[in-house]
This record gives structure tokens, sequence and C-alpha cells, in this order.
């Protein structure tokens, strides 16, 4: 009740599958509001990631666990996470791979090894440049205050940064997924499959940014799109968010614990996206990249039932530093009561298939457009971004249009 209206504090609702309804409408009523607080969390399937990934939380901290930052993991008052250590470019790192091994590589499967290979090497190399930062936190940036107040620095005698807190691990955010999602679809069905372009062909009008190459572009963007619960794409998006997850976890950070993929984008979906060519998916050069780990803005045309399917495929308790999912509603969702019975059906149901964080846009197509035109008379208008909600006059531009390119899902 008293978050209506607001944008501040970034709010977290923990559901369970007996969350009484009465909690379920009173979220509702506040989302609908337009200010996308608060996000919703499925609590059981953080509490299965936490335990998965094996990071030591003993069963009487379980119930602690809450969302530091935005909405990174972490133990309230006993942990030390880095929120966020670091953003690996995944998109970046595909393109890299793309213009290194696609010529030399006569079948898709031996693309895709090549490319997790290196993957593998630049998510080593990240974890290796994290560790050796909280190595020199450790030495040159003590936190006395953390340390007076965090479990257990006191009882051990050992400062925060140098590794006090009763649990350490650190989030890593994953940057351009549903864009590396998409390109692979583009490039297993175009290069590959059908033979439509040759490899030589596809690399050249990413290089020109696809001038002169238009239609190459328009047949590039029909190929199947990540959140439209299209196998031929979902399968590759579970097979390389797999391989990526778990990579991540693999590594040991130098505080101890675990490095925990996340997507939390925040505003930063436009500066990562500046980072990185042409994509196959049709992508222009420096465009910003997907704005979380759902569907790249405006290509979930199926429906908010085959986004969340699409979505729920992808393993998320290989990522409990929390992949940040946006979703669009008209407002009618959740005044017409049969509506909004199906709204939470809907949402029950993706967190019933492993889906473990939601957050939800309620605000109208034309209102955006208006505070498009005229910012000064829309100034208190707010969306949900990456994690957070903002004015929409403060985001830049090409954010501001990224945010009216998403799906506006009805019933």
């Amino acid at each position: 009740e008293a978050a209506k209206g607001r944008r501040r504090p970034n709010l977290a609702l923990r559901l369970r599958r007996d969350t009484p309804d009465a909690v379920w409408d009173q979220a509702l009523d506040t989302i609908s509001g337009g200010t996308g607080i608060p996000a919703l969390y499925n609590e059981e399937e953080y509490v299965r990631a936490i335990q998965l990934a094996d990071l030591g939380v003993a069963d009487a901290d379980l119930p602690h666990f809450a969302f530091g930052g935005c909405t990174e993991l972490m133990i309230h008052g006993r942990s030390n996470v880095g929120s966020l250590d670091d953003t690996f470019n995944l998109a970046l790192s595909f393109e890299q791979s793309l213009h290194r091994h696609l010529l030399n590589c006569p079948t898709f499967e031996q693309f895709m090894a090549r490319l997790k290979e290196d993957l593998t090497t630049d998510i080593v190399a990240m974890c290796d440049r994290v560790s050796a930062n909280q190595k020199s936190k450790a030495q040159w940036q003590p936190q006395p205050l953390r340390t007076l107040l965090v479990d257990d620095c006191l009882d051990d005698a050992l400062e925060f940064n140098a590794g006090g807190a009763r649990y350490n691990w650190s989030v890593i955010c994953i940057a351009g997924l549903a864009n590396t999602y998409d390109s692979l679809a583009a490039v297993k069905q175009m290069v590959y499959d059908e033979r439509a372009v040759s490899a030589e062909e596809l690399l050249q009008a990413l290089r020109d940014n696809f001038a002169g190459h238009e239609a190459l572009r328009q047949r590039l963007q029909r190929c199947p799109h990540y959140g439209n619960d299209d196998p031929f794409v979902d399968d590759l998006a579970v097979d390389i968010s797999t391989h990526v997850f778990r990579e991540f976890m693999g590594q040991t950070p130098w505080r101890g614990g675990r490095f925990l993929a996340s997507c939390l984008m925040f505003v930063t979906y436009g500066i990562f996206g500046a980072q990185v060519g042409a994509t196959p998916d049709g992508r222009f050069a420096q465009a910003p990249v997907a704005d979380s780990a759902g569907a790249v803005q405006g290509r979930d045309i199926s429906g908010p039932t085959a986004l969340l399917r699409s979505v729920a495929k992808v393993p998320h308790f290989l990522a409990p530093g929390t992949l940040v999912i946006n979703i669009r509603f008209m407002r009618r969702l959740f005044d017409d009561p049969a509506l909004r019975d199906q709204l939470k059906a809907l949402v029950r149901t993706y967190f019933d298939l492993g889906g473990m964080q939601l957050q939800i846009n309620v605000v109208d197509q034309a209102a955006l457009r208006a505070a498009l035109d005229d910012p000064d008379a829309h100034r208190d208008l707010i969306v949900r971004v990456g994690g957070y909600s903002e004015y929409f006059h403060l985001l830049s531009r090409d954010l501001q249009e990224s945010v009216l390119e998403r799906v506006e899902h009805g019933a």
C-alpha cells in the first residue's frame, strides 16, 4: 500500500505456492499503478538454486536470502557479494567468435564448439580479473563499518573485504543473451540448414552494417526469435546459456564462494550495445542489446504465455544471481476480475516451470509516446527497466525508444 505510485524504495516480493490470494491481489494493485513495484520472485526456486549451487548456506540462514543493489542475490546481514563485480558482454564475445571462426567451420556443430571454447576463455579471463580486484580491495579498501555489522567478521577476526563475512560470492551480469540466441538461430538456419547465404556474404554484410544488404537483413529478421516458444531457437538458448552459466559457476572468486550469473541490465543495455557491431539477428551496429534476459524488445509476438514458456526453458537455477525478465501488460488485465485471475495463473505457472523473477510494466503506449514528444509534461511517468524503476524522462532517447518497442500483452 505504501509503495503505490512510488519508484523508491525498490521492493522485491517473494512468492510461494501457498502465498495467500490477498497478498497477490495487493501486489497486483500496486503494480497496476505503473511503477513496476514490486518485482515478483519465486521463493521456492531461489532456495533450491542456492542449495544446488553449493554455496554453503546453512538451513537456518536460507530464509534470509534477499536482493541487494537492484536484485543481486545476497544473504541479509551475513554476506559479502560482489554486486555487480563485472559484466560479461555475451553479444560481443559471440560477435568476435563469429568473425574468427565462421569461415572455417563447415558444420554448425563445429562452429558451436569453437564458440564455446572462446566463451570459456573469455569467462576465465574475466573471473581472474575479478579475483585480482577482490584481492586488491582486501589490501587497499578495508570496510570497517561493514566489518562491524556483518556476521561473522568480528568472530573470525577477519575484515569484510578479506573474506570475513559468513558467505562470499560474486555476481556477474550477462549482457546480450537474447541477441545471441536469435543470432545463433539465424546463422544455423540461413548459413547451414538452408544454405541461403554463404558465410562470406553474411560476414561482409555485418562488416558493412547491412548497408547495401537490406534484403538480407530482412530475411535474417524473419528467422525464429527467442520468446515465442519456438524449439528451434529455444533449444539453442538452453544450450549456450547452460554452457555460460556453468562456466561461471565453476570458477572460484578470490574471496571464496562461486561466480553467479545474472542479467541485470539497469539502463546499461544501450552502453553494452554500443560495444557490439552488427549481429546476425538483423540488429544494427551499436544499437542497444536486449533489455533483460527475456526476448529482444518487440520480438515476443506470440503472446505472454509463449514468452514465458521460452524464458522458463533457460536454466534459471544455474544463474541465481537473478535473470531479470521484463514483461508489459495492458491495464485492463488488472481491472477485470476474470482477467486478473488469468494473470495470476500465468505468473504462477511460469514459476512452476522454473522461472525465478518477473517484473511487470503497466504503461499505456500512448502515454509513452506523449512523454517521448513532450518530456516536460510527463516528468512523473515511471517505467520499470533492468531491476529497478526510473522516471521515463531520465532515460536516454535510445532507451526510451527501446521501452516503446516492448510488446504490450493483452489477455
